[in-house]
């Protein structure tokens, strides 16, 4: 089945500030105040999809499950200008499969979320089977988002 990817852009959440390069190490009040309500939307919304689904978050290449708060994080979600970001690939699934590559979870899964953030630390990635329960929760979960289609790219 073909894989499809969900944008969610950070604008979504601080309807009133411009989220393009959200930088972590920016003291800024108002980035302070956007990067902490998208903090908590990544946790909540995480949770929820855990607890529906019945699944857990793992490291692409790990076994040991992932806390929420590790996924919800600022090094995770936030651009840093003196080291650019930090780019990570969780899998959301019921349990441990070990995937060697992006190619290998791209053909290999069936059931299942692959969540990135993007590059350019403007909002987060969303990756499972077109069609899947999945995608059809995410999308009426967030019908209120302006959601952007978004090309899965496995190298």
């Amino acid at each position: 089945m073909k894989k499809i990817g969900i944008g969610i852009d950070y604008s979504n959440i601080c309807k009133d500030y411009n989220t393009a390069y959200l930088d972590r190490d920016n003291k800024d009040p108002q980035t302070s105040k956007c990067m902490k309500a998208v903090v908590k939307f990544t946790k909540e919304f995480i949770s929820d999809f855990l607890e529906n689904f019945g699944y857990r978050i793992y490291k692409l290449n790990t076994d040991v499950p992932v806390d929420i708060d590790e996924v919800a994080s600022n090094r995770f979600l936030f651009y840093s200008l003196e080291k650019a970001i930090t780019l990570q690939s969780y899998v959301m699934q019921k349990e441990y499969i070990a995937y060697g590559s992006l190619t290998d979870w791209e053909n290999e899964n069936h059931c299942g979320l692959l969540i990135k953030n993007d590059e350019d630390g403007e909002g987060i990635y969303l990756f499972m089977d077109e069609d899947s329960e999945e995608f059809q929760w995410i999308s009426e979960r967030l019908k209120a988002f302006s959601l952007d289609e978004v090309p899965f790219h496995s190298k």
